[in-house]
């Protein structure tokens, strides 16, 4: 269990029994996120999933990222309803409504609590510290919350008339090349009342928006959310977005979907996947289907419910997609879901329901699993600006969501897991790739030397319990990659080495790459068993690199990869710490690059704050001061090689984590000490070693 400041915000009250159904809180809040896979995705332990403030405070978790570290986020706000008849009452809880300012302790709508449970965290990663023979998968986020809190300490929470629902949430993900984009989110919804539910309905209530929060001059308030486009997809029963009518630049085409993939009902799956079966055998089968409402209030069906009779009723009933419009009878209503984001009209608000579950009684759980997915359009969309397209069939049709339907198919398949020989199934068994190799990567002079262990070779299928590796694969990045937030997507093989004989590959075998003997590192228990060195790489630039293993899949299943970015290493060529920093030689002289500097370099954001001026041939540790030529102290930059990853927003925005810098290098954004930009000229710039006192003295251009 981790307790990080920046993770947890403690809320205290005081703790009553008002009765065995409804209770006063203990109330403690904490977000945490996905960090294994390439969604990062943020859940919080009073329902919420999503960061409702990443675009107006981007430093800090995302809210659902993709991919992870690119700034294109998917999500403001979601979180479950729960609605049911009790006697002629009808009920229900939400975790979150249609609000501006997204989850407020004790505010209407926000229904659900905890009573002082901080998440729990578990792997089933044996190197990992949560590691734990009851985790799912590499990274569970567990949380226990409530509707029976109907007060936190003294505040009452608006409205609320509890189910009397406990709810156990458990979140499930994977760092396998097939699981990127998706988590899978268990929901155990036990009533704890003392009063039958009846015709039970569950909702995942979402405001989805695809946007870059990294693009300059983003879009504020509704303008940020009124772009998108909302579409549903009959055979997967999944709700999903894309980026309908905006111009970010830089920009990256995804989709996003909410995806109720499937329940246990008193042991059964009720899901309408398995209507054939369920019908045989006289079992209720439950419907999904999706609703929709305009933020701002809308009309008609777009109209916001308010109340928990027209909110019972948005989970009850199917929405009427392929109707026409009262407005505009040549369209229907999953036209306009689809291509009002164009006219800047496409704020819409989404529900993803199942039901009816026709009896709940008290002290039965009910059990549903919810995915949320992410992925990128295909490549030949991502050169389009939806802003620009006039036709929505040619941003989002059957070819642009083949990423996201077969991601969409993956969480389907975890979820299915495989079945046993007496006809039960052990969800999320499914077959994996081998062990993703440790990695580690030295720089020398615009080389990258690639290290990596042998573990994968040993993996075992815990399907067909074989041995079934096949080979690696490495991977780097080009140039400009990180400007455009596709970095830990566009990385492209180098080169592939592979087990001879098992018709898999190439059949190149090891030798290229196997040390005469493993190799270790000062502080690095791994021993390393192969090495490959990538020359030729330019100071200043930003490569990712990573090294995959692969299996021999088998009949059903291809051959299947761990994850880029499981073990990727974003890398920094450039100068090493200068050992003679004393000297009179040119080669070991300070200086900077590029110089002059013209706005923009190269490598730059399109923002004036991720500008990028880099200062080499540095000591271990030093103070570099940059002046006027007057001799006024612009601003001052401490360089501890030791530490130094990179301090400047253009590393928040695109250098993501786990960096690699050569240890000479420091970068600067040309912003004074009160971050204000330069002009135009000439300045001056001083290199004090802190160790020896010596200090070498340049000059660079800036030209705007």
């Amino acid at each position: 269990m981790r307790y990080s400041f920046f993770k947890k915000l403690f809320i205290l009250a005081s703790v009553g029994l008002l009765s065995s159904s409804t209770l006063t809180a203990q109330q403690v809040f904490e977000r945490t996120a996905v960090e294994v896979s390439n969604l990062g995705i943020s859940f919080t332990n009073v329902g919420t999933i999503g960061r409702p403030n990443v675009r107006t405070v981007p430093v800090g978790p995302p809210s659902m990222e993709f991919p992870r570290g690119s700034g294109t986020e998917h999500l403001f706000e979601a979180g479950i309803w729960l609605g049911a008849q009790i006697g002629l009452e009808t009920r229900v809880t939400t975790a979150t409504i249609t609000t501006s300012g997204g989850y407020s302790q004790g505010a209407p709508g926000f229904e659900i609590t905890n009573n002082g449970e901080f998440f729990v965290e578990r792997s089933s990663l044996e190197n990992n510290p949560n590691f734990s023979p009851e985790a799912i998968s590499h990274q569970d986020l567990i949380a226990q919350f409530t509707d029976r809190n109907v007060t936190i300490g003294n505040q009452v929470i608006s409205g609320h008339v509890p189910l009397g629902a406990d709810i156990r949430f458990e979140s499930y993900n994977w760092n396998f090349g097939f699981t990127e984009g998706l988590t899978v989110i268990r929901y155990d919804i036990t009533n704890n009342g003392s009063d039958v539910w009846s015709n039970f309905y569950f909702g995942m209530y979402s405001d989805l928006v695809t946007r870059n929060i990294n693009a300059p001059n983003v879009e504020t308030g509704s303008a940020f959310f009124n772009k998108g486009g909302v579409g549903w997809l009959d055979s997967l029963h999944a709700l999903y977005v894309f980026d309908r009518g905006s111009f970010d630049n830089p920009r990256i085409n995804t989709h996003a979907a909410s995806v109720i993939i499937g329940t246990d009902y008193r042991g059964v799956d009720i899901h309408p996947r398995n209507r054939e079966i369920l019908e045989q055998t006289g079992q209720p089968v439950a419907s999904v289907h999706p609703s929709f409402w305009l933020f701002g209030g809308g009309a008609g069906e777009f109209a916001r419910p308010g109340g928990d009779d027209l909110r019972y009723e948005r989970l009850q009933r199917p929405f009427p997609l392929d109707s026409p419009l009262p407005t505009n009878p040549s369209q229907t209503y999953r036209d306009a879901l689809r291509n009002d984001g164009l006219s800047a009209n496409g704020n819409y608000i989404q529900l993803n329901s199942i039901g009816p579950f026709p009896v709940v009684e008290p002290g039965e759980t009910i059990t549903i699993y919810v995915s949320f997915v992410a992925a990128l359009m295909p490549s030949e969309f991502q050169g389009l600006v939806p802003g620009n397209v006039p036709n929505v069939d040619d941003l989002d049709n059957e070819n642009s969501r083949s990423n996201l339907v077969e991601s969409i198919g993956w969480a389907y398949r975890l979820f299915d897991g495989s079945e046993n020989e007496d006809g039960s199934r052990t969800r999320f068994l499914v077959p994996e790739p081998p062990t993703t190799p440790n990695m580690r990567v030295e720089l020398d002079a615009g080389i990258a030397s690639i290290y990596w262990d042998d573990i994968a070779e040993f993996s075992v299928d815990p399907v067909t319990g074989e041995e079934d590796f096949a080979g690696y694969r490495l991977y780097r990045t080009q140039l400009g990659d990180d400007l455009r937030g596709t970095i830990t997507t566009s990385a492209q093989m180098l080169r592939e080495w592979d087990v001879e004989g098992k018709n898999v590959g190439f059949n190149t075998g090891f030798d290229e790459i196997r040390l005469p003997e493993p190799v270790t590192f000062p502080g690095d228990p791994i021993q390393y068993t192969y090495r490959f060195d990538v020359p030729n790489l330019l100071s200043g630039w930003q490569y990712l690199f990573s090294v995959t293993a692969f299996d021999e899949g088998d009949e059903r299943t291809p051959p299947l990869e761990t994850s880029i970015i499981a073990n990727a290493v974003r890398v920094f060529p450039g100068t090493p710490v200068n050992e003679n920093f004393s000297s009179n030689d040119p080669e070991f002289q300070v200086g900077v690059y590029p110089n002059p500097y013209r706005v923009n370099a190269a490598w730059d954001g399109s923002s004036p704050f991720s500008r990028k001026l880099v200062f080499y041939n540095l000591p271990s540790r030093a103070q570099v001061r940059i002046y006027t030529l007057s001799g006024e102290i612009v601003a001052t930059l401490d360089h501890e090689s030791a530490t130094y990853t990179g301090d400047t927003r253009w590393f928040r925005d695109f250098g993501g984590s786990n960096r690699l810098m050569s240890g000479g290098e420091h970068a600067w954004d040309l912003l004074s000490a009160a971050n204000q930009n330069l002009t135009t000229g000439l300045y001056l710039y001083t290199v004090r070693d802190l160790d020896s006192g010596n200090i070498q003295r340049g000059r660079f251009a800036i030209i705007k």
